[in-house]
């Protein structure tokens, strides 16, 4: 036998059975739900394919499905970003639309920025108060765009995969985002893609300007500001931390036996 008493093994096994406790907890009830995710939210555009003429105007509906988080938990806010090329397309303007608005007993409101020379466009909305939050398919939004006089012919997108969904959980909902194609002139050649700035980015470039479509609402807008408020991934941080804290309470326990 060990010089070693029976009741520092007891304590060791302790220490360490709780910490495995603890991660295993942490994993499956906090950070594993954001490995797992919930249900995906899929943006898709009607039509999917728009034929054009170089110097046209054209609108295209952009669609949401989502069903929400498994615990039956809806949308609670959209951000939408539409990204194109700017020498190509110009997107002039984004109407909301009515996927948010699924009951009587919220509003919605929204804000638009337009930054053309960064080929991005911005549908911000949110309801208030969320009341369970929005699932289902509708239009999420209407974009306006034009081609340039002088685009040449081929094919360009109109992607959405930068786009955010939070559910009233305020966990982010994962997002994939369908492109919608639009051919000018007929070309078939694929033109050059667009190194598009960081979204978060835009609110604060001086060339992006943002209208705030709630101006003639009845009730008071709610500040974007609010939107950041609450920040999803510190539950998992805080998790780690409890993790990593655990650990090394461990280890000094360890130490010194």
């Amino acid at each position: 036998m060990s010089g070693t008493p029976p009741g520092r093994h007891a304590r060791r096994l302790g220490t360490a059975t709780l910490v495995v406790v603890l991660v295993g907890a942490l994993t499956l009830g906090g950070i594993g739900s954001v490995a797992a995710g919930d249900r995906v939210a899929i943006i898709s555009t009607d039509p999917a394919t728009v034929t054009a003429q170089s110097g046209d105007e054209f609108t295209v509906d952009v669609l949401l499905y989502g069903e929400g988080s498994h615990d039956g938990s809806g949308a609670s806010s959209v951000t939408l970003a539409a990204q194109y090329h700017p020498e190509y397309l110009e997107i002039t303007d984004v109407e909301r639309g009515p996927w948010l608005e699924q009951d009587d007993e919220t509003d919605v409101y929204a804000n638009q920025t337009l930054a053309h020379e960064q080929g991005t466009a911005l549908s911000t909305q949110w309801r208030d108060p969320v009341a369970g939050g929005a699932t289902g398919m509708a239009r999420i939004a209407t974009l306006t765009v034009s081609v340039a006089p002088d685009a040449p012919p081929g094919e360009t997108a109109i992607a959405f995969g930068e786009s955010e969904v939070e559910l009233a959980t305020d966990w982010p909902m994962p997002v994939v985002g369908e492109s919608a194609t639009v051919v000018i002139d007929g070309g078939e050649t694929q033109l050059e893609s667009f190194d598009h700035p960081d979204v978060d980015s835009l609110s604060a470039d001086a060339n992006a300007t943002t209208v705030d479509e709630n101006s003639d609402a009845d009730t008071t807008t709610v500040p974007l500001d609010a939107l950041s408020n609450s920040v999803p991934g510190l539950a998992v941080v805080s998790g780690i931390a409890i993790v990593v804290g655990c650990a090394a309470l461990a280890v000094r326990t360890l130490r010194s036996d």
